[in-house]
């Protein structure tokens, strides 16, 4: 164990937290596992909608066979994109049409099989679950949390060994939503940096006496990457492809969202004017993924076809936008009795429980502690608003609060919330800390770090950490003190880390 050692008079003793080193192993052994439930007959099906509204559909029109189509897909009012369906049936069935006849004719070997019929669409849904694991790792890597732990909690979950394993639409919503919740959390993470880099130099140019050194801050600061509209395509691409996948995926991408806008408001740079540019511009970078899915949902209904495009004889009618034919049906209560009405403290006392257990009620009595707080006015013990603690919070309660609101409720529509609820508690149950080091007694500990700049410049920062932090991701973030400066030098290509 690497130790750091003062007199008496100076920092105290620090080590490295070395429990944190769990073995992977477990992990790739369930990651191996969920392939092979994946590749083994089933005999039976969790719901019919993972058939009827995916594989049923696609199989008519990819092996022109005579099959019963969903009343989701009707061409009068359909409420379905085809974009999922073709993404995880349509691609395996279209290279298993064109690749069977090669196999049979040179090998002898007949694969379209009842078999490979049923495995492909689940093995592609199977290896599109593994976006949630990486997503995972990559925000853990970014804020410096325990990614084994968490990884082990989300291969071993019953949520992704089957559902995520699933031909639901649900599974290819909680991979986008994973997703989302990784981009929004770097574009955090890197805005965060760089607000505190752009207000340290600012004040120091602030307080320069001399017109060179004046000048030599302004190229500092000139210097710092772009970050307020970082990834504003991609953001906007994925909740645009959610949302016409599941419409209800505006309740998942609402909150990631609105904290990629609003991230670094309040600083001395980011202002109110930032902010409503960020929503301008998020808004028309959403357009081309709206327009590509409404043309071609348009075109697989017949409501748009070749001729009417080159005749210009085009208008509204010629265009269906799923999504809200989707809301208009759900907005009626008569349409949802037809499948079942439910309380709407269904989704809160039964489903979250029944699909996460231990981790369902801890993030619950989570929930109910923060809004304890809130009533007794103890703003001081919520989570930052611009932080990742308070990211993943919203991001599992603001959904199911949502949903809640329409009385049709079945458990699955909530497993896209995984990834936040794995990445609060799962750490809890393992009895792991949130960070990699510790200090004790009453000391203080310093990280010295030397980073990459643009323009061949390095940054070094000293960060300020007290024991108290170490208890929450949130407080750790809101105290660290910025007091490095950009230093020119040869580039380094080693990042360099010291723990005095």
């Amino acid at each position: 164990m690497k130790k750091a050692q003062k007199d008496s008079n100076e920092l105290p003793t620090c080590e490295w937290y070395t429990d944190m080193n769990l073995s992977l192993v477990p992990y790739w052994f369930l990651a191996f596992l969920r392939v092979v439930i994946t590749l083994l007959p089933q005999n039976g099906y969790i719901h019919p909608d993972e058939y009827f509204q995916s594989v049923e559909i696609v199989a008519g029109d990819v092996f022109d066979i005579d099959v019963t189509r969903s009343w989701e897909f009707n061409a009068t009012f359909p409420i379905r994109s085809v974009t999922f369906p073709y993404l995880i049936v349509g691609l395996p069935y279209s290279l298993l049409k064109y690749v069977a006849p090669y196999l049979s004719l040179w090998f002898n070997i007949s694969v379209k099989t009842p078999y490979m019929l049923l495995m492909l669409p689940r093995l592609f849904a199977c290896l599109l679950s593994f976006v949630s694991d990486y997503s995972m790792y990559r925000i853990c890597r970014l804020y410096s949390q325990n990614y084994r732990a968490r990884l082990l909690t989300l291969a071993s979950s019953y949520v992704t060994l089957v559902y995520g394993t699933r031909t639901f639409s649900n599974t290819t919503e909680m991979a986008l939503n994973s997703l989302l919740l990784y981009v929004v959390a770097y574009c955090m993470r890197h805005s965060d940096q760089v607000i505190l880099q752009d207000e340290y130099l600012s004040d120091k140019y602030n307080a320069a006496g001399t017109p060179v050194e004046r000048v030599k801050f302004y190229k500092l600061r000139s210097s710092l990457p772009h970050h307020s509209l970082s990834c504003c395509l991609l953001v906007a691409t994925v909740a645009v492809a959610g949302i016409f996948i599941r419409p209800t995926f505006l309740a998942f991408a609402f909150p990631p969202v609105f904290f990629w806008l609003q991230r670094g408001l309040g600083s001395k740079i980011i202002g109110l004017g930032v902010f409503h540019l960020r929503i301008l511009i998020f808004t028309l970078s959403a357009i081309p993924a709206t327009v590509i899915f409404i043309v071609i949902d348009s075109f697989y209904y017949g409501y748009l076809t070749v001729n009417e495009i080159c005749e210009f004889k085009i208008g509204l009618d010629n265009f269906v936008v799923t999504p809200l034919n989707f809301l208009k049906y759900n907005m009626n209560t008569d349409n949802l009795s037809k499948h079942g009405l439910h309380p709407r403290y269904l989704h809160f006392l039964v489903n979250v429980p029944l699909l996460y257990n231990v981790l369902g009620l801890m993030s619950l009595g989570a929930v109910l502690s923060l809004v304890y707080r809130g009533v007794r006015r103890k703003w001081s013990d919520l989570p930052r608003v611009q932080s990742i603690i308070g990211l993943m919070t919203s991001s599992f309660f603001i959904p199911i609060l949502v949903l809640s609101i329409f009385p049709h409720q079945e458990a699955r529509f909530l497993i896209p919330v995984t990834l936040p609820v794995i990445f609060l508690h799962s750490q809890r149950i393992r009895h792991i800390s949130n960070t990699e080091q510790r200090c004790h007694e009453k000391g203080t500990a310093y990280n010295i770090t030397f980073s990459r700049g643009s323009r061949r410049s390095m940054l070094l920062t000293l960060c300020k950490q007290t024991p108290e932090d170490h208890s929450s991701i949130d407080r750790q973030a809101r105290d660290i003190t910025l007091l490095g400066s950009f230093i020119h030098m040869k580039w380094v290509q080693h990042r360099w880390k010291l723990f005095i």
